[in-house]
């Protein structure tokens, strides 16, 4: 069995609302992904298409250990800022940040955090902080400039947003997604 199927099945049976994405991509397979049920077991296999990547839908749809599950992710536009996002990060979890996984960018990180079942955020992505520098084609700019981006970015994934899962492959780089722990 391919290490990505094998990966989506032990997810969804430990509660995490997994789903296909396209071949080298971040976006889901399906239109109406956010909406429709999850899939079973039985529907991820019978699927299944080599090369796919593999998502999963926080907030109310993905139920572990009798919690909801909600995303930090610290997204890095820029790796020369990455150590200042982590320490953000590490300010934002109160000293506990810890990530679960490493983006195929080499640099993003995805912390898994549990929250009460019904509690979790309805808006599906909440921006916790930001880079004061922002950037534009590598150098520094100012914030409005047409096309710019923050350094990096940290936000809350809930409800309505997808998450790519290990052993994806990043779309930009053609790297994995890596588990930094279980």
């Amino acid at each position: 069995m391919n290490s990505t199927l094998r990966e989506a099945l032990r997810l969804r049976e430990q509660g995490y609302a997994v789903h296909w994405l396209r071949p080298n991509s971040k976006a889901p397979l399906e239109d109406g992904w956010a909406s429709r049920p999850v899939p079973t077991a039985e529907e991820l296999k019978r699927t299944y298409q080599p090369g796919y990547n593999v998502g999963f839908r926080p907030g109310k749809w993905s139920v572990v250990d009798g919690r909801e599950v909600v995303v930090l992710d610290v997204d890095i536009k820029d790796p020369r800022f990455a150590d200042e996002a982590y320490a953000v990060a590490d300010t934002i979890m109160d000293g506990a940040y810890d990530p679960h996984v490493k983006s195929g960018s080499g640099v993003g990180r995805h912390q898994y955090v549990g929250v009460a079942v019904g509690t979790s955020p309805d808006k599906a992505a909440i921006t916790l902080r930001e880079s004061d520098i922002w950037m534009l084609d590598g150098k520094p700019c100012d914030p409005g400039t047409k096309g710019a981006r923050p350094a990096w970015l940290i936000e809350l994934l809930s409800t309505g947003k997808n998450v790519v899962l290990p052993p994806s492959i990043h779309p930009d780089t053609l790297q994995p997604y890596e588990w930094l722990r279980s």
